[in-house]
């Protein structure tokens, strides 16, 4: 790429957004490992999955704000606050005295983590050319791997030695520092776009759909093991919701997520091979270490690493076929490649997991890794491309939106069929005096008798071998649409 494209002072502001983009990485992969801690603590296993799902919900519902006001006011302006806020519900989190506060505080920390996810993608897109932005984007993803395997391993020894408090404490000095190197780099020229934010009631109608989707899924996912069915009038009620929300979205002037930009087939096709892909991430990333320490004996410190083969091999395609797609401007082969190679390493998961053992699994990671490699990367440019559209900010959030409330749809339904189904198995068993399905923590099952051991290990398993088929099936569905995109090239010229 020339260098006169550009702007002054890249380098600073490149390195200082990596930082801010490690603390955001970091609080959504610390935890996994202090899930059964936590478990253990507040004697719940059902609405676990919340403390994840919270956080990805509130985010989703806080990203299309943040899109209009990055539009609106711009990126510099709102990084301080957001910040600021994310730093104090952290203070919360670690502050939390039950799962339900717990649950809330991961809320209101996901409302600033999603002004952490999309300002350094709106700074990026908004002063890099379009063929050139996977090429940078990329090498950030070394943030988001030191992150994924560290963040696990850094969360089981601070669960350990300090307590699992101390995985959201973590991120005050992380912050603080984040905040004083990237405060001068910030760029001052935006191109922002004044009038009214956007328009409050298909805001509101995307909050009521977005929340009673959730909800109707925890229902529903509950209702497989306790033959629960109230969860259907909420179902109904989203889907009214999310009928409304687009019929006001297309005949308000300014909705608060574009629609109308992504009425094109190559638009709709890139945003859900985006979407789904992005989805299917996090039940993995989220889960898999609790299954590893419960199902195989993995110390919390090694389960974490266990994500790592997954993270570094993506990392190490998509450098090569960001590389590729700068140097020819074309992408269509690479989401049908990796969505392939992904959907066969999932199903190799469900299908050798238990029998081949836990070693096999993060190897199956390792290679679904280096399919999403292939193109996860040039997801977001991908739908920028095809929507030519004028807000960055709204588009860029717009595609983070869908990833985070299709991340907590399928974090409820995979942390629902785990966390109801392990208690549902577990209540079959007789446990030891003092322990519930729903409070069996690493530290009991260590001193339990072998025979109750190996039953509980095969339950949770069992609970969670449905995740690797339901993952199978969504890459195939990836594959599907990866063949159907349009062939463009991507241009040289900077957004404007």
């Amino acid at each position: 790429m020339d260098k006169s494209l550009l702007p002054p002072n890249f380098n600073r502001l490149y390195y200082s957004l990596f930082l801010l983009v490690f603390l955001g990485a970091l609080d959504t992969s610390i935890i996994a490992t202090a899930l059964p801690t936590i478990v253990g603590d507040f004697d719940v296993t059902e609405n676990i999955s919340w403390v994840i799902v919270g956080y990805n919900l509130a985010a989703g519902l806080a990203l299309p704000v943040f899109g209009k006001l990055v539009d609106k006011y711009g990126s510099s302006r709102l990084i301080g606050w957001t910040l600021g806020f994310f730093l104090f519900a952290s203070i919360l989190c670690g502050l939390a005295p039950t799962i339900e506060f717990l649950t809330f505080a991961r809320a209101l920390q996901g409302l600033g983590g999603a002004g952490i996810g999309v300002l350094p993608l709106t700074i990026l897109t908004s002063i890099l050319p379009e063929r050139y932005r996977p090429r940078y984007m990329a090498p950030i993803s070394i943030v988001w791997a030191v992150a994924a395997i560290g963040g696990p391993v850094l969360g089981g020894l601070l669960t350990d030695a300090l307590g699992w408090r101390w995985n959201f404490w973590i991120n005050v000095p992380i912050g603080l520092v984040t905040f004083i190197l990237i405060r001068k780099v910030l760029p001052k020229n935006e191109n922002l776009k004044p009038g009214k934010l956007f328009d409050v009631s298909t805001y509101i109608l995307f909050i009521a759909a977005s929340v009673l989707l959730v909800l109707s899924l925890n229902g529903l996912t509950e209702a497989m093991t306790t033959e629960i069915s109230g969860a259907f009038p909420l179902l109904w009620l989203a889907g009214a919701a999310l009928v409304l929300f687009f019929w006001r979205s297309f005949k308000a002037s300014n909705p608060v997520i574009p629609v109308r930009s992504f009425t094109s087939r190559g638009a709709i096709t890139a945003l859900a091979i985006a979407t789904i892909s992005g989805a299917n991430l996090f039940p993995i990333a989220a889960y898999v270490p609790s299954l590893l320490q419960m199902s195989f004996d993995f110390p919390g410190w090694l389960a974490g690493m266990a994500i790592g083969p997954m993270v570094l091999t993506m990392l190490g395609v998509s450098i090569l076929i960001t590389r590729r797609v700068g140097r020819t401007g074309r992408f269509t082969k690479y989401p049908v490649i990796g969505s392939a190679i992904a959907g066969l390493a999932m199903l190799s998961a469900y299908l050798f997991g238990e029998t081949l053992g836990a070693w096999w699994i993060v190897v199956a990671l390792g290679i679904a890794g280096a399919g999403l490699g292939f193109y996860v990367q040039l997801n977001l440019t991908l739908v920028q491309a095809f929507t030519a559209a004028k807000f960055l900010g709204s588009i860029t959030s717009t595609v983070s939106v869908l990833r985070d409330l299709s991340s907590s749809v399928v974090s409820t339904i995979a942390g629902g069929i785990f966390g109801f189904g392990v208690v549902n198995l577990l209540s079959k068993l007789t446990l030891p005096a003092g322990l519930t399905p729903s409070s069996v923590s690493p530290t009991d099952l260590a001193t339990m008798e072998p025979v109750l051991k190996q039953n509980i290990q095969d339950a949770y398993f069992a609970a969670y071998e449905p995740v690797f088929l339901n993952s199978a099936f969504a890459y195939v569905f990836v594959f599907a649409l990866a063949l159907t995109l349009p062939k463009i090239d991507l241009k040289t010229d900077r957004a404007h």
